[in-house]
C-alpha cells in the first residue's frame, strides 16, 4: 500500500488493487469469503477506510497507527 500512498498515508484502494494484481495475479478477495477487496480490507482491522467527499466510490485506505505512532 505504500507504494500507492500519497504524503498524509492514505491510498485510493483501486490503485492498491491494481498493484496487488500485479504482485500476486492469483490473489482474489473472494477465496477469502469476501466479494470486494474493499469489504476485505475492512473487515481485516489493520486499515482505516474512509470514503472520499468528492467521490463517494472511491474508497481511501490508510495503515492504522500504532502507539507508537508508527503503522503496524
Amino acid at each position: 500500500m505504500i507504494a500507492t500512498a500519497d504524503e498524509d498515508g492514505r491510498a485510493n484502494l483501486s490503485q492498491v488493487g491494481g498493484h496487488l494484481a500485479k504482485q500476486a495475479p492469483d490473489f482474489d478477495a473472494r477465496n477469502y469469503g469476501f466479494p470486494r477487496l474493499s469489504d476485505l480490507v475492512g473487515a481485516s482491522g489493520l486499515v482505516d477506510v474512509e470514503r472520499a467527499a468528492d467521490n463517494p466510490k472511491a474508497v481511501l485506505v490508510r495503515l492504522k497507527r500504532t502507539s507508537a505512532g508508527n503503522p503496524k
